[in-house]
């Protein structure tokens, strides 16, 4: 309201100005009479002339000022940037001041167009760095190629940074990377970078998270299994885009501070996002062996030494062997084996007749089959927690897909030899695990409805206790 009012206030003053210079030439318009020469100094109603085209140009300034924050004020996108406004001024001023100089000096158009064009060329060479700055700062906000707050993604001698846009202004974009720091770029030879704008690519913003990890192990291998888990989130959750990053961001007394960054939709709840983020990447470093710092996760001192770490306590929860007891699994432990595969190893034949399986540890297994015209066909993506091959071990089929490792993976694999006792102990966990497979199976019948899919269950456990039984020698 006070910007308005003095608005009113010009207005009133260019008007009783002009009512002045009329009581005092006989013409409001105080350059018509008006011959300004520079060889002497003016008079005083020559400068009450010339105050006229001051107080026309200051006006006519705030008038579109006031125009620019009104239309503002009722957008939620797409506002007229500043420097747009700041240029808007000088045009108003610079023509105001043209028009001026004409009428008070009696000056022909052509002559002045031609001197300012030698004086302009001049200037232009001598602020070419300058004008380009600025013509560069009006393209990337007039043009929406970026604002205050939005994440970038952009090379830099062939390496690729990720920034945020902190600052703008005339000359310079103002960046932080993610280690804080932050650096300014001038604004034509950041238009001249290719740059992808992360926040407004496809209505995703970006959030960041940090997991302190016991400093023990190797930051390679963290780096990969938190990528791991967050290639897992982004293929099943569909909050999550394919975008994100895991950097190193501290060094701590015991411990090492790993910042993950990842891209979500704008309109996702922050805390269900974060707690996915941080519920798989404790799976996957708790199936990996590797655990967190004690503020983010209570351990005893005892499952801290490599020497006692067994990979089959960490992964068991997340298959088929949660209806074992602790005791159990303990015990299990002592017998199985880890392996490692290398990326594109082949892990399972598919057709092979064999009696093990095996839970993912760390990495990812890719389940591989052919469809009828010989195309090969990614069935399922198996990641830490996961088992593969159970079917084969609990009833003696023969493997029914081809299985690769699609990453570094380390496998536990067990074989009927190293189970049979513990179901000999307890026949109750044969009808358990069968129940867990039968819903695995139904599951897979996508053409069947709800109903059909709870008919389907019940008849595979059926099916499956009988195999069951009669392949470990109890019926």
């Amino acid at each position: 309201m006070k910007s308005k009012a003095f608005v009113w206030l010009l207005v009133v003053l260019n008007i009783a100005l002009a009512m002045w210079v009329n009581k005092e030439l006989g013409t409001p318009w105080g350059w018509i009479p008006t011959h300004l020469t520079l060889e002497q100094l003016p008079r005083f109603l020559e400068v009450l002339a010339g105050t006229q085209f001051v107080l026309l140009g200051f006006t006519l300034d705030r008038i579109f000022r006031n125009s620019v924050h009104f239309i503002n004020s009722k957008k939620k996108q797409g506002l007229i940037p500043a420097v747009v406004v700041d240029a808007g001024s000088i045009v108003i001023c610079s023509l105001v001041g043209l028009l001026g100089y004409i009428l008070l000096f009696d000056q022909s158009i052509n002559t002045l167009i031609a001197a300012s064009g030698a004086l302009g060329l001049a200037l232009g060479y001598a602020l070419r760095d300058m004008i380009a700055d600025v013509v560069a700062s009006v393209t990337l906000q007039t043009d929406h190629l970026i604002s205050i707050g939005d994440w970038i993604e952009y090379a830099e001698s062939g390496t690729p940074c990720i920034a945020k846009v902190i600052e703008m202004d005339r000359r310079y974009v103002t960046l932080e990377n993610i280690d804080g720091r932050a650096y300014r770029i001038t604004n034509n030879r950041f238009l001249a970078i290719t740059f992808v704008n992360i926040t407004q690519h496809s209505g995703f913003t970006i959030r960041e998270l940090i997991i302190p990890v016991d400093t023990q192990y190797n930051s390679d291998r963290v780096l990969e299994v938190l990528s791991s888990a967050m290639d897992y989130v982004c293929r099943g959750y569909p909050q999550f885009s394919a975008w994100f990053r895991c950097y190193v961001s501290q060094i701590q007394i015991g411990s090492v501070a790993y910042k993950i960054r990842y891209e979500c939709r704008e309109d996702g709840q922050v805390d269900e996002t974060k707690h996915l983020v941080l519920k798989h990447a404790l799976r996957f470093l708790r199936s990996s062996g590797i655990s967190f710092d004690s503020s983010m996760l209570v351990q005893n001192v005892e499952s801290l030494h490599a020497s006692n770490f067994s990979p089959l306590l960490d992964v068991y929860p997340f298959g088929i062997l949660r209806v074992l007891a602790e005791d159990e699994i303990s015990e299990l432990s002592k017998t199985v084996k880890s392996l490692h595969f290398n990326p594109g190893q082949q892990v399972i034949e598919q057709g092979v007749i064999a009696d093990s399986m095996y839970i993912i540890a760390e990495g990812c297994l890719e389940v591989i089959s052919h469809n009828n015209k010989g195309e090969k066909v990614v069935l399922a993506n198996l990641w830490p927690g996961d088992c593969v091959g159970e079917m084969s071990l609990l009833t003696g089929e023969p493997r029914s897909a081809h299985v690769y490792a699609r990453l570094n993976t380390h496998l536990i694999e067990i074989t009927k030899n190293e189970l049979a006792p513990i179901l000999a102990k307890n026949p109750l966990l044969v009808e358990r695990i069968s129940i867990l497979l039968a819903d695995r199976v139904a599951h897979k019948q996508k053409t069947l409805n709800q109903s059909a899919q709870e008919s389907v269950a019940e008849e595979v456990k059926v099916s499956l206790v009988l195999k069951i039984l009669k392949f470990f020698g109890k019926s």
